[in-house]
């Protein structure tokens, strides 16, 4: 994996640290609004079940206090039968009433003479008036079994009377040897209400706008039965009123389901359930400009776990302002991530103009080893603009010294030229000397002659060096066969004073389209090499040999295996530093070989080191 530059890193930096941000912000975010939504639900469903406790409390409250006159009912009750017996079935409920009520300072009595088509035809109580039983499935059972047992006397619980907003208990029995039955009521004067109670609970909790009541009766498995005990819309008239006969069931259904999405066919299988979980439902809705929580929570008091009913109170709560508080909650968060994504274009602007943009330019001009201008490109008092100093400084010091460094340069050529020429001369003189001079010691000449022979190659090489970037090498044909043997022949007598033979297998007649001077030195050097590094009294081999179209020409040599066969051939690289060498030797050779298009291979056969080059024959 390559490494990252600077910018890169900045701009990961960057990503890394504003997704961190982004990601704290929204849990912070979520956690807040959760928290908030939570805090506000639970208030709202706290009321609600402080609204159950006091109503069950109440119930509960007048229960008590209404059972302690059963006593008076069957009394009355009895009185009735007997009133009725007399005076037949259209004697006057009223004087009734006023008979009940005498000396009973504290409760009022009404009377109720119920048709067999289960309607009140007869009352003292005139909201009740013509009320046709049949809306009410949970006393119209009770009124039939009156009917069908002259005997039977039911004794209501305690409820709450919703066209009056008080509690009412009542007494029923069939009429002595008559077809109609009288039912009577009671009333505890000046007690509790639940309307007074929960108008209290409207008070002490503004929010609240809407309250009903109502009662379910669960040993009703046929038909959903249900009974409206208090409601807000409710005005007063009679119980046939639309509100309780047509719009009861359908309101108490959509308090349970706003969205409509409960089967009709079971809705009463979802209101045991619902019962059962003893939990509560609510939802969220816009009407009329608020915010309303719905709360429907099913509660018991004492009387319910008597008759098998239960009680459901549904309360709505205006949480306009709570969704105000989630609105700003909202609206900071969108105002965070404005700024967030502000701040992160900002950073990458500044990071861009103040560090990647400034280093870019640093890196072209230095690339360009051209000074920087600071006053351009860099207008900033920072660390890049000290930096860009520093390297225009660098770069005036370093084009001083190379200044400097080719005046010596070319003062060192001259010097090498001048040399090279002026010891091509006694070169010569000796040459001419030594074959003049008559010896008896045959291994001081050879000595005398491969010492000319190494002078002579070392002026080659120098000379080739010194001028082989400036003289275009023209290529000849050669005849690359003689021309190996006579390099061959030459430095034999080398080899002769190092105690080394030569052999050589050249095929004959082999041409190669190259400089001879370029050719002279790719052979001369691989043999001057294998001399000087190979092992001593072993034999060196040279082979020159045609392969399909091309040749092959190599130099084998006993010595230790070349560990890199790459480096041998860069500039003053010397594997032996021990033994005398510029380490310029084979690199003037590859420089050669891509010249010439001939391809090298090094390797290490037998305890040899062979150097083969592939050239293009012709």
């Amino acid at each position: 994996m390559n490494k990252l530059n600077i910018k890169t890193i900045l701009y990961i930096l960057i990503i890394l640290v504003t997704s961190l941000s982004v990601t704290y912000m929204y849990i912070s975010y979520k956690h807040i609004k959760e928290s908030t939504l939570k805090a506000l639900k639970a208030t709202s469903i706290n009321r609600a079940y402080e609204v159950t406790k006091k109503v069950a409390s109440l119930n509960n409250k007048m229960a008590w206090e209404y059972d302690k006159y059963n006593t008076n009912m069957y009394e009355a009750l009895e009185y009735a039968q007997d009133y009725f017996q007399k005076n037949g079935r259209n004697a006057s409920v009223e004087k009734l009433k006023e008979k009940l009520d005498e000396n009973k300072d504290n409760l009022i009595y009404h009377i109720y003479l119920v048709d067999s088509k289960c309607i009140i035809k007869t009352t003292t109580f005139k909201p009740d008036l013509n009320l046709d039983f049949h809306i009410i499935p949970a006393a119209l059972k009770t009124i039939k079994r009156a009917f069908q047992n002259p005997n039977f006397i039911s004794l209501s619980s305690t409820h709450n009377d919703v066209v009056t907003n008080t509690y009412k208990k009542y007494i029923l029995q069939k009429a002595k040897n008559q077809n109609y039955l009288i039912q009577i009521s009671i009333t505890i004067k000046g007690k509790e209400n639940i309307k007074n109670l929960l108008k209290q609970v409207s008070e002490d909790n503004p929010n609240l706008l809407n309250t009903e009541l109502y009662l379910l009766f669960l040993n009703e498995m046929k038909n959903l039965n249900i009974d409206t005990l208090y409601n807000n819309n409710y005005k007063e008239g009679s119980k046939n009123n639309a509100i309780v006969k047509n719009l009861l069931l359908q309101n108490f259904n959509s308090t349970l389901d706003k969205d409509k999405k409960i089967d009709k066919n079971n809705f009463k299988q979802y209101i045991n359930k619902f019962v059962e979980g003893s939990k509560y439902k609510d939802f969220y809705f816009h009407r009329d400009g608020k915010y309303i929580h719905k709360v429907i929570m099913p509660f018991k008091s004492y009387k319910n776990y008597q008759k098998n009913t239960i009680l459901i109170i549904s309360m709505e709560l205006d949480e306009t302002e709570a969704e105000q508080t989630i609105q700003n909650i909202n609206n900071i968060a969108y105002l965070i991530s404005f700024l967030v994504i502000i701040l992160v274009i900002l950073s990458i602007v500044i990071i861009k103009t103040r560090i990647i943009k400034p280093i870019d330019n640093l890196q072209r001009k230095m690339r360009a080893k051209e000074s920087v201008d600071t006053s351009k490109l860099l207008n900033k008092n920072d660390e890049i603009n000290s930096m860009a100093l520093v390297y225009n400084q660098l770069l005036k010091d370093l084009n001083r010294e190379i200044i400097t460094n080719e005046e010596l340069l070319e003062e060192f050529k001259n010097f090498t030229a001048n040399t090279i020429h002026q010891v091509r001369t006694p070169v010569s003189v000796i040459k001419i000397a030594l074959e003049m001079i008559e010896t008896t010691n045959k291994d001081a000449v050879l000595q005398i002659k491969a010492s000319l022979i190494s002078i002579e190659h070392m002026y080659d090489s120098l000379s080739y060096a010194l001028h082989s970037e400036h003289i275009n090498f023209t290529k000849q044909k050669l005849n690359f066969s003689e021309l190996v043997t006579q390099r061959v022949e030459l430095f034999s007598t080398i080899a002769k004073a190092y105690d080394i033979e030569i052999k050589s297998s050249i095929d004959r007649n082999l041409y190669v389209n190259m400089n001879q001077i370029e050719a002279e030195y790719l052979i001369d050097n691989n043999l001057s090499n294998a001399i000087k590094y190979g092992s001593s009294r072993k034999e060196i081999s040279i082979n020159l040999h045609k392969v399909a179209s091309d040749i092959s020409l190599s130099f084998e040599s006993y010595g230790d295996a070349i560990e890199d066969t790459k480096i041998i051939f860069e500039r003053y690289h010397r594997v032996n530093k021990d033994k005398k060498g510029n380490g310029i030797g084979l690199h003037m050779v590859n420089t050669i070989c891509k010249n010439n298009n001939i391809i090298i291979r090094v390797d290490y056969i037998d305890g040899k080191n062979r150097f083969y080059y592939f050239l293009m024959g012709m």
